[in-house]
């Protein structure tokens, strides 16, 4: 009797504990619902937020991304109600993907298949391909990177589809999306080639390819260009006209007047005859360009023949280690020519490139206007005298190993900032002898990244020497130290020729 009535008892206790637990709960949701910060957002602001969250995947994997259903109940309901949340399955467990595309319901999807670093379950995916098949208004961005039967059966209309790219050696299917696919704006196709006249393409705007004809009529709209490497201009029965040549490209720039980028590299098999065109190409709208010159130099040509109203930013690619500078003068007078913004002056050059700049200030980002990649000028006085304009203010450089490196533009009178690095941390690559007059008479502030004093202490006697020998009206005011693995006697010793900077 007495076990009786103490199981009674613990379930009255249990009851009002159960009871109290509830109550707990609500009155926590009710806080969290009241007195939360974003308590008075509307949902339409919570799903573009959680909408930017969603796009930076893959920084965010799906199952962290999720995670915001899980902060509130106003957070998950307004969540799982948007279903263009819903429309990615890039890196989706496969056990949930059923449930990702109920909560898509009729919203437009982006899909992917093949690639390696997306999902590899047919099995799981195969009942969405079947069903956009049925519905291709689903569909807003498609990739695939294998030839699969899925691509043959679009043949209804895709009026939501924006972005196609296609990484496998398909063959379109005349009736392709109906024809009708009016907000394609971007497409790229790798191993492939677009037909010659198709109206699904009428509206294209972005283009990637290696194989391009020459007459195709969407390439009057084109604004962006990308000719991958072994490209080849195509007649309308899908054949290589001949040898690629920089008239060839010449011929397909010209039927594109809304082009604003350009990016092109060059096979290795070109024709190198001269451009016979008694004119040259006008692009009007082009400020974009990007030339890959690989094993062809020579072809830097082009640039001869090839106007436009500014150029913006200019970026070149050549052979590795490729130093002739006489090659590099039709870049530079095209880009003298046709370039309008403020006077370049920003000097960088790298163990590989030379990128100019301009000139804003020492804290602040810089993107390139004009770079030279993988050219290692051996007289970079020569290639600032092909542009005129170009005013030095900092040159950076890194060096090598070596003891004895000798810096160049020593004489240049503009340099008020220079930034020394090298990769060897354990050598001391750079020595700062004595001057009767010495380099750089303008230099204002001195950069040292992962240069080594150590165990050679004379090494700082030498820099301080090599700064105060310098005229009181170019003095260096700052010493920037990075890695440069100094005690703090070493420092204290620099500091009374310099204001000093170290990590």
């Amino acid at each position: 009797m007495h076990s009786a009535h103490s199981q009674e008892l613990e379930d009255r206790y249990d009851t009002k504990i159960d009871a109290h637990f509830a109550e707990i709960r609500i009155l926590r949701e009710q806080r969290n619902a009241d007195c939360s910060k974003t308590r008075k957002l509307p949902p339409e602001i919570l799903s573009m937020v959680f909408g930017l969250l969603n796009n930076e995947r893959p920084k965010y994997s799906h199952r962290e991304w999720i995670m915001v259903t899980h902060v509130c109940r106003t957070w998950r309901m307004t969540a799982l109600n948007d279903p263009s949340l819903w429309i990615d399955f890039t890196n989706v467990p496969p056990k949930w993907i059923p449930e990702v595309f109920a909560r898509s319901k009729a919203a437009p999807l982006n899909l992917r298949y093949g690639h390696d670093s997306d999902y590899h379950i047919a099995d799981q995916t195969s009942f969405i391909f079947d069903h956009v098949v049925e519905h291709p208004e689903r569909i807003k961005t498609l990739e695939i990177h294998n030839k699969w039967h899925f691509f043959e059966l679009l043949t209804k209309p895709a009026p939501f589809l924006d972005s196609l790219l296609i990484d496998a050696a398909v063959t379109f299917p005349p009736d392709f999306l109906g024809g009708v696919a009016p907000r394609l704006k971007f497409v790229s196709i790798r191993g492939g080639v677009l037909p010659p006249n198709a109206s699904w393409l009428s509206n294209v705007t972005r283009l990637t390819c290696s194989r391009v004809h020459i007459k195709a009529p969407y390439l009057s709209k084109l604004t962006s260009l990308h000719l991958d490497r072994g490209w080849a201009a195509l007649d309308a029965r899908d054949e290589v006209v001949k040898r690629t040549s920089i008239d060839m490209l010449l011929s397909v720039l010209e039927n594109m007047p809304l082009l604003q980028l350009l990016f092109f590299a060059l096979p290795r098999q070109v024709d190198e005859v001269p451009s016979s065109r008694p004119t040259p190409v006008y692009l009007h709208h082009l400020r974009d360009i990007t030339a890959h010159f690989y094993d062809c130099p020579t072809s830097a040509t082009i640039f001869n023949h090839l106007r436009v109203d500014n150029v913006e930013r200019l970026h070149t690619i050549w052979p590795y280690q490729f130093n002739e500078t006489a090659m590099v003068e039709p870049v530079c007078a095209f880009f003298e020519m046709c370039y309008h913004g403020d006077d370049l002056q920003y000097l960088l050059q790298t163990t590989s490139d030379l990128e100019m700049h301009r000139y804003i200030g020492t804290t602040t980002f810089h993107t390139p206007v004009l770079l030279f990649a993988r050219f290692g000028p051996t007289d970079l006085a020569g290639v600032l005298n092909l542009l005129p304009r170009c005013v030095p203010r900092t040159f950076a450089t890194r060096v090598g190993y070596l003891e004895k490196t000798t810096l160049p533009l020593g004489d240049c009178d503009t340099i008020e900032e220079l930034h020394i690095s090298t990769e060897y941390q354990r050598f001391t690559p750079f020595l700062f002898p004595a001057y009767t007059s010495p380099p750089y008479p303008s230099l204002r502030r001195l950069h040292l990244e992962y240069i080594s004093f150590v165990p050679k202490a004379k090494r700082i006697p030498q820099l301080k020497r090599w700064i105060a020998g310098r005229k009181s009206s170019t003095k260096v005011e700052l010493l920037v130290m990075k890695g440069c693995r100094l005690s703090s006697k070493d420092i204290e010793s620099l500091r009374k020729a310099v204001p000093v900077v170290s990590d």
